[in-house]
Parts: structure tokens; sequence; C-alpha cells
């Protein structure tokens, strides 16, 4: 696979837009999964874990990365 800015030997694919990179021009950001809430309860009073942060992940640099607020 070659790396989609460059042409040379791809070694990861972006988490955000699947296009592969090389060493050169990989970059990291943040990736959020699984957001939602539980229940109403732990909402409002304890806060909710059904989200993960995975930091370091791969990223292109090229596609953009937009986060948005959920409830």
């Amino acid at each position: 696979m070659k790396c989609h800015q460059c042409e040379s030997e791809a070694r990861a694919i972006c988490k955000f837009c699947g296009r592969a990179v090389c060493k050169d021009h990989e970059s990291t950001s943040n990736y959020f999964a699984g957001y939602g809430k539980k229940d109403w309860e732990s909402l409002f009073f304890r806060g909710t874990e059904t989200a993960v942060v995975v930091h370091n992940a791969v990223w292109c640099g090229k596609c953009k990365v937009d986060y948005h607020k959920t409830y």
C-alpha cells in the first residue's frame, strides 16, 4: 500500500478517514468512541463512562477532525 500524500510505502492507516500514510506523513490525534448516556441518573449525578479516548491515534493530517458535544 502506498502513502496517500507521497506514494512511498505506507506504514499506518488513518483512524479517522482510512487513508494510508508513511512514517514522514503520520500524525496523531485523540480519537473518541462510544459516546452516549447510560441513564438519566448517571447523566445528572455521577457522570457516565460510556466513552473511551484513544490518545495518539494515527491521523493522516489531511482529513478534518471535528469534535461535537453529545448529550
